[in-house]
């Protein structure tokens, strides 16, 4: 007698679980790597090939400028196609750019491609990895706010912040230690790293199924008009920060008089692995154990970010300046997961997407003018990069004290 036939179809596996998460964390570092680590190896890269140094900061706002522009298109892109899928082109496009990039350089100082060509042959691989490789964080946050509820929101986004911090402290060491073996390797070494995180997520990642919707998907500007006050906080968090970091080697130098070149990188280096560590321990150690209100995070944040920025403008030694930049740390690491957090509350499931997207365009806009602006006031004032960062990021915190911040549910 035959029994009942038994059901040979596997099980569907549920997204979001630890390995899931891993493969978000690995591909986030790797990016972030790709970030730190092209400061460290590139300029002098560049001297070596024979370009002037101006066509450093094109090709390096090249990228930002793409991401800018392509992140909000993936971000909304991952609610149709998936969020696995454009995570895993980001990825290949930062290996693609990452690899084009070490390839025209070693061109350059073969003296294959010299002068205008090479320059156009750099900025074309810098643009291959801002259009593509602006797919990775929106696609990573994305996945995040499908696999949570709303009370854990705000955990999930602070591993995928906490992604950046770590990625910009491992990439500094990865790039000094794998330059003794040749001063390109470490650009191929990021490139592979790339592309073995693309393959890992491919056929490791599961893909969440609440991406797609039976609804019709909102526009791209009503997703912008409902999470504009976090995109705001975005903007205004890495304009400040970046005004300041263009500017902290002037200011070690003139305010606590560290009168040697490699005295000022040394304690430069130090004051932002002091912020960075800071940073890492808040979101990946204290975030995960507490659930907290983006709400209160959001309406105390920023105003302690101006709090630590006035302080910064009153140090005169070593330890005030580490302290200080643990502080932004603290402030920093606090406002960022607060922000993606109640973004993603604020819209529907089908937007979340779209609303990434932006919200990983937003400090890439932000970055575009914090450089400039911070140097510029830094050549009026030595402390009005400070004040004036005080004044937005405090503003900015009695802003959000009447704005309508959602909830996470309990």
């Amino acid at each position: 007698m035959i029994g009942p036939m038994e059901d040979t179809q596997p099980a569907q596996v549920s997204a979001g679980g630890g390995k899931d998460r891993t493969i978000l964390l690995a591909g986030l570092i790797t990016y972030g790597i790709g970030q730190s680590l092209l400061y460290i190896i590139f300029a002098p890269l560049i001297r070596e090939i024979g370009l002037p140094e101006w066509q450093i900061g094109v090709l390096i706002s090249a990228s930002n400028v793409a991401i800018l522009f392509s992140a909000p298109l993936w971000g909304k892109a991952s609610d149709g196609i998936g969020r696995r899928t454009v995570f895993v082109i980001g990825l290949l496009g930062y290996a693609a750019g990452y690899g084009g990039l070490a390839f025209g350089v070693q061109a350059g100082i073969w003296g294959m491609i010299v002068a205008t060509p090479l320059f156009l042959a750099l900025l074309a691989a810098r643009l291959v990895y801002g259009v593509f490789a602006g797919g990775v964080q929106p696609a990573a946050q994305a996945y995040i706010a499908d696999t949570t509820d709303e009370s854990s929101r705000a955990q999930g986004m602070a591993l995928v912040a906490a992604s950046g911090g770590i990625g910009t402290i491992i990439g500094p060491i990865f790039g000094g230690l794998l330059a003794e073996i040749s001063s390109l390797f470490p650009m191929y070494a990021a490139a592979a790293l790339g592309l073995g995180s693309a393959l890992w997520a491919q056929f490791g990642l599961v893909e969440p199924v609440k991406h797609a919707s039976d609804g019709k998907r909102e526009d791209m500007l009503k997703v912008f008009v409902r999470i504009f006050p976090y995109l705001l906080g975005w903007f205004v968090v890495f304009m400040v920060f970046t005004s300041i970091q263009i500017v902290a080697t002037f200011f070690v130098s003139d305010h606590i008089g560290i009168d040697t070149t490699q005295g000022v990188i040394r304690v430069t280096s130090t004051a932002f692995f002091c912020m960075a560590i800071v940073t890492v321990i808040m979101q990946v150690l204290v975030m995960q154990a507490w659930k907290m209100e983006p709400k209160l995070l959001l309406r105390s944040a920023f105003i302690i970010f101006g709090l630590v920025l006035l302080g910064m403008t009153q140090v005169e030694s070593l330890l005030g300046l580490y302290l200080v930049f643990a502080g932004m740390g603290f402030a920093v690491s606090l406002a960022m997961p607060s922000l993606s957090a109640a973004a993603s509350l604020s819209v529907g499931q089908q937007e979340q997407g779209a609303a990434a997207g932006l919200l990983a365009a937003a400090p890439t806009f932000g970055m575009v003018f914090g450089p400039a602006t911070g140097a510029l006031m830094y050549e009026i004032n030595t402390l009005l990069p400070m004040q004036v960062g005080a004044a937005m990021t405090i503003l900015t915190g009695i802003y959000f004290w009447f704005v309508r911040i959602p909830s996470a549910a309990k």
